[in-house]
């Protein structure tokens, strides 16, 4: 894939950007040999999401015994070369991966979040490559509110509800909590900024961390949905301790706040690989 400078200044700005055909057929089928290893492999923290409810799926992430898999992956694909490229970094580190499996045509939309709620850094140097298998029309896909990875940031949704997608993760005066960007777009179809895209089989969506994203429901015509995510940072991120309260979320990720390092400075944890 070219890197040109308009692809650069649309993911700086834009937070979101569609790679097209970023993966040929071989290289596609790889990256699923790879998501079907994770599947058959998970950890004890993979998990199905609202459990009992129609809109239930299974995700897992950062499994620590199936790194090996995405870190080949990784370099037979070249996407530390490419997320480099996309921030003129010098140095890339593999943050992990997230699997995500909606079948049936029933699983609704996924809560509208920034994954920057749920880790203690932020900076322009984040990125998350969102790789589908199958056809996905706008409505089945990814939504990103544009330019939100540089505006404020919102407390994180606890995936414990699935009636109410703005339920507080910590709950703190820290961050302001979720809007309802659902009811508002249904109120006033205007009312944000929302980019989307079609994909087809061999596409990815490339965008930073902190954006607001949220949808991609399965529906009768289209009715399965398999996700891998590879995350990536580089030089420019920095550390920005997450909040002092206890989180309402499957496990407590306060934990991952370091009191050695002082907001502002570069976080570079020695725990994740460092890929260039």
């Amino acid at each position: 894939m070219k890197v040109t400078e308009q692809l650069k200044q649309d993911l700086a700005g834009d937070g979101a950007v569609v790679a097209r055909g970023l993966f040929g057929a071989q290289e596609l089928s790889r990256v699923r040999e790879t998501y079907d290893y994770g599947i058959a492999h998970p950890s004890p923290r993979a998990k199905h999401v609202y459990p009992g409810t129609p809109d239930e799926h299974f995700n897992e992430y950062g499994n620590p015994d199936n790194i090996e898999q995405y870190l080949l992956l990784i370099k037979d694909l070249g996407l530390a070369d490419l997320a480099a490229s996309l921030w003129d970094s010098e140095h890339v580190w593999f943050l992990g991966e997230e699997l995500f499996m909606k079948k049936g045509g029933k699983a609704g939309r996924s809560p509208w979040h920034q994954d920057t709620a749920y880790m203690p850094a932020n900076g322009p140097h984040l990125l998350n490559i969102w790789i589908s298998f199958e056809k996905l029309p706008k409505r089945n896909a990814l939504e990103f509110v544009r330019g939100s990875h540089l505006g404020t940031q919102y407390d994180g949704t606890s995936y414990t509800d699935p009636t109410d997608p703005t339920k507080p993760l910590w709950g703190a005066a820290d961050w302001p909590r979720l809007p309802d960007i659902e009811a508002e777009r249904a109120q006033h179809p205007g009312s944000w900024d929302v980019i989307s895209w079609d994909l087809e089989p061999g596409d990815a969506l490339v965008f930073h961390s902190g954006t607001l994203h949220g949808g991609a429901p399965v529906t009768p015509d289209c009715p399965d949905r398999h996700t891998l995510v590879l995350r990536f940072f580089g030089d420019k991120l920095f550390y920005r301790p997450l909040p002092s309260t206890k989180p309402d979320f499957g496990h407590d990720i306060s934990g991952l706040n370091d009191p050695t390092l002082t907001p502002g400075d570069q976080y570079h944890p020695e725990y994740f690989a460092q890929l260039r």
